[in-house]
């Protein structure tokens, strides 16, 4: 054995990570045939599901996901050789633990006045094969071994985005760009953290973060990445904090900061809970709930509790079938919380209704509110009206007997 692949074995040994030569090796450390692993290296881009999706701008975004098999080989690679890598401790991203993500990521520059925001362009398409490469040939893989996982990770000679690899290879292949700007920041008192492609610097001092920003686009251009100048942004005391969708805000005079979620968020989840109770269409139901997870997740240390005022938001807007049979069935069925009590559709309390003065009116009004929703967002109706009068019901077949003189 040669000093080179001595080496490289005892630097795998150390990483405690599988050691393979030859696509014959692989497949007998993944139990994966060596016919389909030499397809999956060869003929990549047929293992590949490819399709668009819109950024927030509008913008199409490609996204390329793995087909079964190459999903398995690329989660063998994750776990047993991938992971087993510690990235740098400001790459906040696709990280498992309570001192990462998003959320600790904000956390981290609490405190500071001023904030620079970078976004770098192609992040993953920017990775191009040749790092990927380099970095299985770092770990201590020979030429073969390194040429084959590259090839597995790799689409078109880059990071695909959706390949279950692409975040935590980007991660890796940043080490050296962290570090530098890491460097860069304790020198100045200037705090750094990376999130993906997002990148925060933060300091009470808002001329040495612009002095800066040279020597740090010097150092992200070296590493072959581009900056979204769209996406640079100042962030200072006047204007929110906004720090990867999570916002600082100072609640007292003492210093005291809460992170929140972004206002907006908020507001398209309320959007979304009252449409899907309005119109009995719970098909987003779990979408909601990942959100309100999320919203949650970022405020469950703030002195308010958010599901408790969601809660009520859902109640309220249940308030308002409370005349409407189907829309009530379907909610009942559709509960966003187990501890949440149901509707009673009680037609005695219709009847109740008619009773009061104006009720045929404001019934009708009710009815006038419901179908200018129902149209403004072109859904259709699912209620029958069953229980309604006469001349509110569309198929004008449903007397509940009462009040001979109904207008309607």
């Amino acid at each position: 054995m040669s000093n080179l692949k001595r080496l490289n074995y005892i630097y795998i040994n150390t990483l405690k990570i599988p050691a393979f030569q030859n696509i014959y090796e692989l497949s007998r450390l993944t139990g994966i045939s060596s016919r389909m692993l030499y397809c999956l290296s060869k003929n990549n881009v047929e293992y590949y599901k490819t399709f668009t999706i819109l950024k927030k701008s509008g913008d199409p975004r490609t996204i390329n996901a793995p087909l079964y098999s190459m999903a398995i080989i690329q989660k063998w690679i994750l776990r047993n050789i991938l992971e087993k890598i510690t990235p740098s401790n400001r790459a906040m991203a696709f990280r498992k633990g309570s001192e990462f993500g998003c959320k600790m990521n904000a956390k981290y520059h609490v405190g500071t006045l001023y904030g620079l925001s970078i976004d770098l362009a192609d992040f993953f398409t920017s990775i191009k094969s040749n790092k990927v490469y380099c970095l299985f040939r770092n770990l201590g893989y020979a030429e073969t071994a390194a040429t084959i996982l590259t090839n597995i990770c790799t689409l078109d000679g880059a990071l695909p985005q959706g390949g279950v690899c692409s975040p935590t290879i980007s991660n890796l292949i940043c080490i050296t760009l962290d570090n530098r700007l890491i460097g860069m920041c304790e020198k100045r008192g200037i705090r750094y953290t990376r999130y993906a492609d997002d990148m925060y610097f933060s300091c009470d001092n808002k001329d040495l973060l612009k002095k800066t920003f040279p020597k740090i686009k010097t150092a992200i251009e070296d590493q072959n990445f581009t900056i979204n100048n769209n996406k640079t942004r100042y962030h200072t005391p006047s204007n929110r904090n906004q720090i990867t969708g999570v916002v600082i805000v100072k609640t007292n005079q003492y210093e005291e900061y809460e992170l929140k979620a972004k206002r907006k968020l908020k507001q398209s989840l309320r959007a979304e809970i009252h449409n899907a109770i309005m119109t009995g269409d719970y098909k987003n139901k779990g979408h909601i709930l990942g959100i309100i997870s999320y919203i949650n997740f970022v405020e469950k240390e703030n002195s308010d509790n958010y599901l408790e005022r969601i809660k009520e938001y859902i109640v309220k807007c249940a308030n308002k079938i409370i005349f409407f049979e189907e829309l009530i069935k379907a909610y009942n069925e559709n509960l966003f919380f187990n501890n949440m009590e149901k509707i009673a559709y009680d037609k005695d309390q219709i009847v109740d209704f008619f009773k009061e003065e104006d009720s045929y009116l404001k019934l009708l009004d009710k009815r006038i509110e419901r179908e200018a929703y129902l149209q403004k967002y072109h859904r259709d109706d699912i209620c029958m009206y069953l229980d309604w009068p006469r001349g509110l019901d569309p198929n004008n077949n449903n007397d509940i007997g009462l009040m001979d003189d109904c207008p309607f």
